[in-house]
């Protein structure tokens, strides 16, 4: 991955606060061992490469796991708190940048592993449904979501007729799909209703439903009124194609 501009200065600026911070404890102690630069560059690929796309805005995880070997987790220990805080601010600021949505300040923990040699690194991440708290956004959007993001997801829709795939999430009950602002996926199409068909989640079966849309919905070139879908059917909703994934079950 090639860093732009804007990742260096703010790593740049996150080492020369280390440094001030921590009186150069790292650049005298950690000749050897995981630097905390190179940690913050694994967050935010991390960031970067997690993803999860919307019709109108773009989620990236909030909780992340730092696993480095046991030797590292002593030096790391008495400092956790502080990196913490940077790591945070780190990523916050980042996120503004990218014009990325955040559901609250990130959630960052440490952890080891036995089977990791000194100096490596694992990131773990994930995204998690939570209240926002708006008093230490920094600037980046934190926006407030019904989609139940802590639950592992089976099943979602991508934009088919994208040039890269875009993943749309499913929430945990039911998930509208119309023009109006308050749906959870949004499509800005004048051929769409406002409140046009939603996606429900019956456990081991996903049903689209039509709203009594003006255009009509479809499934593989099918007008329906509800159907049961099936790993690779095609929605049609006005202009747009969406495309039922799911890696699990029917």
């Amino acid at each position: 991955m090639i860093l732009g501009g804007n990742i260096l200065s703010l790593l740049r600026e996150f080492e020369q606060r280390i440094e001030s911070l921590l009186e150069g404890f790292f650049t005298r102690q950690f000749k050897s061992g995981v630097q905390p630069v190179e940690i913050a560059k694994k967050l935010v690929r991390e960031m970067d490469a997690h993803r999860s796309i919307s019709v109108s805005k773009v989620y990236v995880p909030n909780h992340y796991v730092i696993v480095t070997s046991e030797k590292d987790a002593e030096k790391l220990k008495p400092f956790e708190k502080t990196l913490i805080s940077e790591f945070q601010n780190f990523l916050v600021s980042h996120a503004k940048k990218e014009g990325y949505d955040l559901l609250g300040l990130p959630q960052i923990e440490f952890k080891n592993s036995p089977k990791l040699l000194l100096g490596e690194i694992v990131i773990e991440s994930y995204l998690e449904s939570r209240e926002v708290d708006t008093a230490k956004t920094g600037g980046a959007k934190m926006v407030e979501t019904d989609v139940d993001l802590g639950a592992k997801k089976d099943a979602y829709l991508v934009r088919a007729d994208a040039d890269k795939e875009t993943r749309l999430l499913l929430t945990a009950i039911s998930t509208k799909i119309g023009r109006a602002s308050d749906n959870q996926i949004v499509i800005p199409d004048p051929n769409v209703s406002r409140y046009h068909a939603r996606v429900e989640n019956l456990g081991s079966r996903y049903i689209l439903k039509d709203l009594a849309s003006t255009n009509g919905t479809f499934v593989n070139g099918t007008k329906v009124d509800e159907r049961i879908l099936k790993n690779g059917d095609v929605i049609m909703i006005g202009t747009t194609k969406l495309q039922f994934r799911r890696e699990s079950g029917v």
